[in-house]
């Protein structure tokens, strides 16, 4: 909950995304194929007149001036020396991060020999200081599977690799058959987007992390599902109602508290089932009162939970005094080919937000978007983001600055900054769903204003399934949830982990039937 510009930007994007329509591909607007697959860089498709896109080793394999040209690379800065079967090529006043993580500005070379699998590249200025106090040239090395090679007098290098060394941002479309490059810095560099309320914004997120914060406040939960048809009917109703403490550290460090009741009720053709969830003494389950526990540090993904409840004990056999195992940055890694990065890039994209002003966190964030349709590349969600956080999108009302977006999938934001002076001290974000376009009722909500947070979630969907327009059974669910707290900071510091001397189960290795191991005592 601290790190509110994550947050925000997820929530926004990710639901104005996943709310778009599905891509299809417009095959009338396809120009003709050329080799094995199409080539789109920065949202246009390259032409090539002599030499085609190939596979070879299953690698996307490109024709080495033509999409170097397309890139920035002046053809007569590209030579050939065939004496070792070297090509070199040079990108003019190109800004890097140098060596010791200076901004500076100076040609790119690239340089690749036929036949070696080994790919250096190196940007003027990048240098160290040498054994001997002389300034040595930093060159970067990539090792691709597929190594250059010549057909049809053309040089062909594997781009994936090199690519992402490069800084560009590269995808495939399955659908159409294509590679997508994009050039994020050339790409910025025609942005004409300001970010001044965004960068205010941000100040206004680091002082929840700049000293340890503790959080007190409470939720609730209530879902009904109710189904009915010509035969048979059933309702379900659960609610969860708590209080919560957590104490957070910097940006990844936490602990969190909760105590819960959880109660649930069960209808079925008129008769109440709710009174047969008992235990084996005959005593009502519910209401059931919970008690839950969970440590970590996001820097390293590693959690732990602890579930307490007499009654779920005696329903399930779970054990309450052991603490459970989460490694979830290998659990996110493994899914790094679905979320577009691994767990150490969303990180780092996470750290930058709290240190860098909004547009130099804007490259970081374009260079991570997964590039799946040639009908949504890097300029497009350029554009989406501008439409949530550019200047030129908030119109001023008193002392706050509101910003409403349409999304053509179905999804209205609005986006609210409140100041004080010139300083940013709240925001709130409200997502709302067309229901004849998303296919149900849905808002979200999160606000923040001075220490006061606030978050909610609504959602009312219907489904029918019938024979030739008849419905003859009908689902309805409904969703409601809310959550609040209040940020107050302090000297205290959060436990990462379990108390010494716990039982602690990694969850991946109890799926696999391994022993428990135990921390050692203090």
């Amino acid at each position: 909950m601290k790190k509110h510009l994550r947050l925000l930007l997820c929530t926004g994007v990710t639901a104005a995304l996943l709310a778009m329509p599905a891509l299809a591909a417009d095959t009338d607007s396809l120009p003709a194929k050329q080799g094995d697959f199409y080539v789109m860089v920065n949202g246009e498709y390259v032409t090539f007149p002599d030499a085609v896109p190939q596979i070879r080793e299953s690698r996307s394999c490109l024709p080495f001036v033509a999409v170097f040209d397309q890139l920035g690379f002046p053809e007569e800065n590209m030579t050939w020396d065939a004496s070792t079967g070297t090509v070199t090529a040079v990108k003019p006043d190109v800004v890097y991060t140098s060596f010791q993580g200076d901004t500076k500005q100076g040609d790119l070379t690239v340089q690749l020999t036929i036949g070696s699998n080994d790919i250096s590249y190196w940007y003027e200025g990048n240098t160290t200081a040498g054994p001997h106090g002389n300034q040595a040239q930093v060159v970067d090395h990539i090792q691709s599977e597929v190594a250059p090679y010549i057909s049809d007098s053309r040089t062909y290098i594997p781009f994936g690799l090199l690519a992402d060394a490069l800084g560009y941002n590269v995808g495939w479309d399955a659908q159409v058959g294509a590679v997508i490059i994009d050039d994020v810095d050339a790409i910025l560099a025609a942005n004409t987007e300001t970010y001044e309320l965004m960068d205010q914004y941000q100040e206004y997120n680091r002082t929840f992390v700049e000293k340890n914060q503790k959080v007190t406040g409470s939720y609730s939960m209530d879902l009904a599902v109710e189904q009915g048809d010509q035969e048979t009917s059933g309702k379900l109703g659960v609610t969860v109602d708590g209080k919560y403490d957590m104490i957070t550290s910097g940006t990844t460090a936490f602990q969190f508290d909760t105590d819960m009741t959880l109660d649930a009720t069960a209808v079925s053709n008129g008769v109440d089932m709710t009174g047969m969830l008992v235990s084996e003494d005959g005593t009502p389950i519910l209401p059931m009162e919970l008690g839950f526990a969970m440590r970590g540090d996001m820097a390293d993904g590693t959690f732990y939970f602890n579930l307490d409840s007499e009654k779920l004990a005696a329903l399930t056999g779970w054990d309450t005094e052991s603490w459970y195992k989460l490694d979830l940055a290998a659990l996110f890694d493994e899914m790094a080919d679905l979320t577009g990065m691994n767990y150490a890039q969303l990180m780092e994209l996470s750290n930058a937000s709290l240190e860098e002003d909004f547009s130099q966190l804007l490259p970081d964030m374009l260079k991570q978007m997964p590039l799946t349709s040639v009908q949504f590349t890097t300029t497009d969600y350029l554009a989406l983001l501008n439409s949530i956080c550019g200047d030129s999108h908030f119109v001023k009302s008193g002392s706050s600055y509101e910003n409403t977006f349409l999304n053509e999938g179905g999804i209205t934001g609005t986006f609210t900054l409140y100041t004080s002076g010139d300083k940013v001290n709240g925001y709130a974000m409200e997502l709302k769903a067309d229901p004849a376009v998303v296919g149900a009722e849905m808002t979200m909500s999160i606000a923040m204003k001075g220490s006061k947070m606030e978050m909610a979630m609504n959602v009312a969907a219907s489904q029918g399934e019938g024979q030739e327009g008849e419905i003859i059974s009908q689902v309805d669910i409904t969703l409601d949830m809310t959550m609040d707290g209040t940020y107050q900071s302090t000297s205290a510091k959060p436990a990462t982990e379990p108390p010494a001397g716990a039982t602690v189960v990694d969850l991946m290795d109890m799926m696999g039937g391994a022993l428990p191991e135990t921390l050692p005592a203090a």
